[in-house]
């Protein structure tokens, strides 16, 4: 069985949703189901996304929605072979009321633009204790679980 290959895709401010999309990533990997790639929303333009199985997107949560980049970088990578493959989305918050919210606008993004996308919900949402960081001490090992899920997903 060949391994399955997975594309991380984030934006962040003050490096919090970086640090978190590669330690989905690194669960993903220790998993040993699939081998992963990360990439900033700069870089969507320039990569064959037809070569993945699946892809998550995440970013932060600004002014109360999903940043523009995260969405922009959704609805490039749609048009580039990302079809009936299997999303998710990932998200950083600092107030409780956010809670979710950012990732829950990637998702829906997801699931506009991709045709007969595979959704994995919920996203996953982790706090980040002040607005330059660090991120809550749990989260990262969270983040992890939910890559090692993702792999467990793609290969079922």
């Amino acid at each position: 069985m060949t391994m399955k290959k997975v594309l991380v895709v984030f934006d962040s401010n003050y490096g919090n949703t970086e640090k978190l999309g590669r330690e989905i990533a690194a669960g993903i990997e220790e998993s040993g189901l699939a081998e992963c790639k990360v990439i900033n929303i700069d870089d969507v333009e320039s990569e064959d996304l037809s070569v993945f199985d699946g892809a998550l997107f995440g970013g932060p949560i600004h002014a109360f929605r999903a940043t523009r980049g995260i969405k922009g970088a959704v609805k490039s990578a749609a048009k580039k072979g990302l079809n009936a493959k299997l999303v998710a989305s990932f998200d950083t918050y600092q107030a409780p009321g956010h809670v979710g919210k950012a990732a829950q606008q990637i998702e829906s993004e997801l699931k506009k633009k991709i045709s007969g996308a595979k959704v994995i919900s919920p996203g996953l949402s982790a706090l980040v204790l002040d607005r330059k960081g660090p991120l809550k001490d749990d989260e990262l090992p969270r983040a992890r679980e939910f890559g090692r899920i993702f792999a467990q997903e793609l290969t079922e």
